[in-house]
This record gives structure tokens, sequence and C-alpha cells, in this order.
């Protein structure tokens, strides 16, 4: 088939032969494959009204949204809606936004009017004559409605409005068009009824137009303008609804006054660029709905014009509404009988010549949805962080791995490695399985609400030698992935507790814990590494966000993963972790600076940072007094807040006395201890937590989580005294036991208040056997320090 062959009668050829030759002369000429494109269940016969020279079809995704309850005219109860989009997030916000709606009750909407138009020009050659014309139309509008009436059952011309520029007449043909969008129709209608008028105009006046087009351009068709927005055209609707200030910060993670304030900024950058209307992103759902249901997708942005208004109640809820001016839909006609989009539409109930009203009272309610959806998002800094987790279509390799299949030689190549290991990366690598059951308990949480591969995996890597060595990859989540948990744990508590963890997730210390342990751990000092798992490499990515170590992989160790088991937690396992953690502690001790220097990853917990988590800590404290009364009574609740508005004294005691790196996750899950030479050594793994603090600190949790409720006094002071002892002979320095003492009270309580809280959240969603016990021990050594310890 030559050019001359693709002919407009080849075009116009609505048969499955004459589709076969088109694709058979395209993949000839233009050198390409149209196989995905060739295979759709169309019928070729049955698009002769829809499309020209059809060749196949392309596949948009289409999710669903919702659910979204509606108290329309129209549309009536609680409607699921298809979106066709690839851009990922929308539909998240979307349901996020019909959820806050559904939970305030519903959103209200109404069809305000519907009008299409069609504005032919008549030009004369005089002012005066295209007034003359001006006044003579008007009078035959019956006899104009008459005439269209021969040319369509469903356009009913309602008005007719001439307009005059200079010698030109725009005369505006007003019409109703039932279900259908009624753009070809009117256009059919408005060409006969000119065509009336002009013989009209020849056999009874001496008015003689110069010149006649079917339109001007002020019918706006398929454009945006001002006229639209005033008067209308297709379907003028409004939403609305009144959203509660506990299912604001539920569900969209703001308060009232948040997101009325955020309006009020957007409105004024809306004035500022001249928008037309002001809305947030109306038009992600238009084009989503259009696609998916068959509509004129030409027609997005004139039918995205939206106003959108909020104000605060005097109760103290937010009133949203939203209007759609101009949106141009159809139930009938177009692409609505096409098989895929008339299914959307009747999922809806919208199909046929009944649904046009209650289909525009669903796409404005959808679109109120979003708006207040990524409003919320603007307003509470999760917009962009949203459309990175859910959003952003990176190349392959270019991201995180998300399956075993992305660990490959490839990517430990990647990996900077220690001189244990030696300079040049593995020749292969063999993954051997996940395995969760050794995971961080964050590592653990976090895995459930992020798509990234995280967590322990055994390795088998194959040196230049061809040296089997099995090593343990842990790749390690981002905080970011760490606060998504929180928040989703904090909601199912309380919706103070999650606005509060929400305000302060750059405050508290799982921030940078991605980082902080690969940097904390790759380090050459045997003071440390001796016991610590041995580091053959670390990945630390910033542009892929990949964070990553590659240890040894424990195995045989003593009293390995006891978390449960603290009956096998006798006194010399005890004493060995303390001479082990004095070592530790002394390398940096009184070295704050340095220490900070040297790990500027730490996320330090200090004066100023606690003061500003006082909210946190306070919704905190009324969420453990309201649901955890077992471990939380009325007078801790008040000791708490004791210490609570108390913190900037201790706080800066504490900043008085001499600080080190401590691990500050210290107990059972993260401890264990090798047999080397007929003796026991501590082991410590799982980094991501540490911080420049108090030595004691991790005297503390190993306290709390290794022994009973029943540990006496006498038993606190030896384990305390022990550590003062070898931490002084470690570091060559003296320490006063009395300031020791009191260094244990402060790092006690600062563990109660920083670190309890976060247990006790994810005990209360998902239970922990430990966690009673060791709420019960923590009760006793608090207890404890109401009086002197024994010296």
């Amino acid at each position: 088939m030559s050019i001359k062959q693709l002919s407009p009668r080849h075009l116009y050829t609505y048969t499955e032969k004459a589709r076969q030759q088109r694709l058979a002369y395209l993949s000839k000429h233009m050198q390409c494959s149209l196989d995905k494109v060739a295979n759709n269940s169309f019928d070729a016969s049955a698009l002769s009204n829809t499309i020209e020279g059809f060749i196949g079809s392309v596949e948009v995704p289409v999710g669903i949204g919702g659910p979204l309850q509606i108290h329309g005219l129209h549309a009536q109860g609680l409607f699921y809606a298809p979106f066709a989009t690839t851009e990922g997030a929308l539909i998240a916000s979307i349901s996020r936004g019909a959820t806050a709606i559904t939970r305030s009750g519903g959103a209200t909407a109404r069809v305000l009017g519907q009008r299409m138009m069609r504005v032919p020009h008549f030009e004369f050659g005089s002012v005066i004559q295209a007034m003359a014309f001006s006044h003579w139309v008007v009078k035959y509008l019956d006899d104009l409605r008459s005439e269209i009436a021969n040319h369509s059952r469903y356009a009913q011309l309602v008005a007719l409005t001439p307009q005059i520029i200079g010698r030109s007449v725009h005369l505006h043909f007003i019409y109703e068009t039932a279900a259908a969008a009624g753009q070809n129709m009117t256009t059919t209608c408005t060409w006969h009824a000119c065509q009336w008028i002009l013989d009209r105009l020849a056999a009874t006046t001496d008015l003689k137009p110069h010149h006649f087009m079917i339109d001007g351009n002020l019918s706006s068709d398929k454009k945006v303008s001002y006229q639209s927005q005033i008067h209308g055209r297709g379907t003028r609707v409004i939403a609305e609804v009144h959203l509660s200030a506990a299912v604001c910060k539920s569900i969209l993670r703001v308060t009232p006054v948040q997101l009325i304030n955020a309006y009020h900024h957007v409105a004024e950058g809306a004035v500022a660029a001249g928008m037309v209307g002001m809305n947030i992103n109306v038009a992600n759902v238009i084009a989503a709905l259009f696609t998916a249901l068959g509509q004129d997708i030409a027609c997005v942005h004139e039918s995205s014009v939206a106003h959108l208004r909020m104000a605060l109640n005097d109760d103290g809820e937010l009133y949203c509404s939203i209007t759609l001016p101009s949106l141009v839909i159809g139930t009938v006609g177009g692409g609505t009988h096409l098989p895929h989009q008339r299914e959307c539409l009747n999922m809806l109930g919208c199909s046929g010549p009944e649904g046009t009203g209650k289909l525009a009272e669903i796409i404005a309610s959808y679109c109120l949805a979003l708006d207040i959806s990524t409003l919320s998002a603007i307003a509470a800094d999760e917009f962009a962080k949203s459309h990175e987790k859910l959003g952003r279509n990176r190349p392959q390799l270019a991201t995180a791995p998300v399956a075993l299949t992305d660990l490959n030689v490839a990517f430990f190549h990647t990996a900077a490695y220690n001189p244990v290991w030696g300079s040049k990366p593995p020749v292969s690598v063999e993954i051997q399985s996940s395995s969760d059951d050794k995971h961080s308990l964050l590592t653990t949480l976090s895995a459930r609400h992020s798509n990234r591969l995280m967590g322990l995996i055994p390795v088998t890597l194959t040196n230049a030698a061809r040296q089997d060595i099995p090593v343990m990859l842990k790749l390690k989540p981002l905080d970011q992935d760490i606060f998504t948990m929180m928040k989703f744990l904090a909601e199912k508590c309380s919706p103070a507790l999650l606005q509060a963890i929400s305000d302060s997730t750059h405050l508290i210390e799982f921030f940078n814990t991605h980082c902080r342990e690969v940097v904390v751990m790759n380090q050459q000092d045997p003071r440390l590494t001796r016991y610590m798992p041995m580091i053959y490499g670390v990945i630390r990515d910033d542009k892929t966000q990949t964070y990553a170590l590659i240890e040894e992989r424990l195995h045989g160790l003593a009293l390995m993963d006891t978390t449960d088991q603290i009956d096998q937690w006798q006194p010399c396992y005890i004493e060995t972790a303390i001479a082990g953690m004095a070592e530790i502690h002394a390398v940096w001790l009184g070295q704050e600076q340095a220490l900070l220097q040297k790990f500027p990853e730490i996320c330090l917990q200090d004066t100023k940072s606690t003061l500003a988590q006082r909210p946190l800590l306070h919704a905190f404290a009324d969420f453990m007094a309201e649901k955890l009364t077992h471990y939380f009574t009325p007078s801790e609740h008040d000791y708490f807040l004791s210490w609570v508005e108390n913190a900037e004294v201790w706080c800066r005691e504490i900043e008085q006395m001499p600080r080190t790196l401590v691990h500050n996750d210290f107990n059972p899950r993260n401890i264990a201890f090798r047999q080397v030479d007929e003796q026991l050594e501590l082991c410590v793994w799982d980094w991501e937590l540490a911080t420049l603090h108090l030595p004691q600190r991790d005297l503390v949790e190993l306290l709390v989580f290794s022994q009973q409720a029943d540990i006496s006094p006498e038993t606190v002071t030896h384990y305390l005294e022990l550590h003062r002892q070898q931490l002084e002979q470690h570091s060559q320095t003296a320490i006063d036991p009395i300031q020791w003492q009191r260094g244990y009270v402060l790092a006690l309580h600062d563990f109660w208040l920083r670190r309890i809280p976060f247990y006790l959240m994810a005990h209360h969603v998902s239970h922990y056997p430990f966690i009673d016990r060791a709420m019960q021990t923590l009760r006793k050594l608090i207890e404890l320090t109401r009086t002197p310890l024994q010296s």
C-alpha cells in the first residue's frame, strides 16, 4: 500500500480488514511494532461515529476510589468511582478525602443548572446594520425553537442573545441538552437555525451579512473563559460538607485552623496568578473520571474550572464547598456507548438519558474530596512525601531494592567494603532467603507500611579468591517509613496523639535512624568493634535512599533472642554485659563535641528538643491515662507530667554530667554473648538509635528488660556500682559515686518519658508479651529511686 493509498477513503472504512491493512502499512513504513495497540476488544464496524482511521486502543489503568457518601437530589447513597489514571498517589488522596467527608456525614450536592451554547458569527457592513439584525432576530425565538425541534429531540433552545462587537453580531444560542453533553448536537441545530435565519433575512429584509461562521469563538467550546465561570456552560453543580475537628485530625492529620490557614494562602496565590476560579487540583478528578466514563477528554480543562470555598464555623467545624460552573458531561452519545466506559457508568448508576444530573453530583463531590485531601497534605507538609512514596516512577535500580531479585552482584558492588573483606567487591552473590525472626522491632513494624525491601537477609558472597563468606544483609527502613508506621499506630490510639506525632517527627530520637547505624557501626576502633558483629561493608546511597549493612551472620551466641526468656539472664550475663558496655562507654566519655562532629547523624535529645516535645509528651500522658490504666495510674500520670513540666531543670542537669556514645536500645533483643577463650564476651547489634547520653541510660534499659519486678535495692546498687567501677577502669577517669547515682535516676526517668510511651503505643495496637513484665520492673525501679540507694 503506497502513501497515495492511505486516502480519506481508507480512514473512513470501518471493517476489521481495513484496520488490519492500516496496521500492516504502519508497521512496514513506520518501522514500529503496534502489537499492543492492535490488541483490543472493539468491533470496528460499530465505531463509525466514534473515530476515524481506527487501528486499536491503548490501556489506561483504572483504580477504584471511595467510598463517598453523597446526599444529592439525583445521587443518593454510598458511591465508589472508577478513575483512569497513571498518576501515583491520586486515588489514595481521593479516597482519603472521601473518607473524611463520609465520616463527617457525607457531601450535600445539587445541580444548579444546565446549559450548552453555540455562538455563530454574522458580519454586516456597519454597526447600524448589526444593531438592526440584533433587534430583528430575537423576535423569531419561537420559530427557531420549532426549526431546531426538526433536528433534535433533546436540544431545547432556552435563550437567544445577540452580542455586538463593532459591525459583527455574535448570536448566543443557549440550549438545554438533557442527558447529552451537547456540543455536536448544538452545532448541528445551530447551523440549521442559521440557515433558516439567512433565508428569512434575504426574503423579508434588506440586511445582507457579508460573512457568516458557525462559531466565532464566543461559545468557549473546549476553552477556559470567565464567561463560562460566570454564566455557566454544561452543568453547574455544587457540593459541600461540614468537616468535624475530630475527622480533620484523625483522617487529614491537620486541624481545622491549619486547613483554613492553608486555604487563605492558596487563595492569595490564585488571585496573584490570575487563575480563573480557585481550586487545588480538580483537573485530576475530572480527567480520570472523563477517561473512565467515555466523556470528551478535550473538555477536561473547561470542566475543571472550579471555585473552592472554606470557612471556619462557630462550633469549630470547617465548612467546605466546591462549585463547578462548566462541567461538560453527558451520559448518552459520544464515548458513553463503548463497552468499558458503559460498564463504568453502570457502576455509578449513571448510564442512559436520566444520568447526567447524578453524574454531575458525583463528580463534584469527588472533586471536593480531592481538594480537601490535597490541601491537607500541603498544610501538613505531606504532599511531596506522598508523591515520593506513591507517585514517582524511577528507573530500575535507581531506587532502593524492592524485591530479592534486586539483590544481585551489581547491587553489592555499590557497597564500600572494610579491609577485613578486601577492597574488591564480591564476584558472585547467592541470596539464601528472607529472614524476619531477628528483625529489630522498628524494622518489623515499618515493613508493614512500606513497599521497600527491608530487614535481615542471609546472603553468601564469593570473593575474588573464590572464598564463600556467609553474611547478613541488613536493609534499613527510612526514618520516614518509621514515622509512617508510628502515625498508623497513633491513629488507632487517639487523634491528639496522631497530631502530636505528626508535628514532632523531626524532634524525636527516631529521626535519621536509616543513616545513623550505617556510620556508627562502620568503625575501626577495636574498643568498639570487638563488641559488634563484624562489618564487611556498608551501603549509603542518599540518591536512591538505600542504606544497608553487610555484616557477620551471627550464630551460636548465648542468650540470643531471649526477650521473653529472662529467667536465663543470670547475674553472670548481666555483669558481662555491664563490663562490655562500660568499655564501649569509655571510648567517648566526656567528649561530647567531638562525638557530635564525628557522627552528625545523631539526633541529639537536648534541653531545647525536649521542651519542644512537651505537646507530644502531654498527648502520650493523656493516651496512657485513658487507655492503659494498668500501666499508668492517676498518680503515675501526675508524676509523669511533673517531670515533663520540669524538663528544663533535669535536662540541663544531664548536660552538666559527662556523656558518651550510648547504644540507646540495650536490651535482650539486641545483645547476646560469644564464647571467647572459655569466657563470655558481649555482642551488641542494631545501633540505629545510638546517641549522646549518660552512660547509665544503657544500664537502665538492660535492667528494665532483663530483671523481674521483685528486684531488690541491693541488686540495683550492685549493678550500678559495677558499671561505675568498670567505666572508671576503662576510661582512666574518676567518677563521683553520688553524681553517678543521680545520673542513674535522671536516665531512668528519661527512659520512662522518651521511650516507654512508644512501646505502649505499639503494645496497645499489637500485644507484645514482654511489655507487661518490663512495665512492672520499670515501676519498681522508679519506686526505688524515691528512697536513697544503698551505698
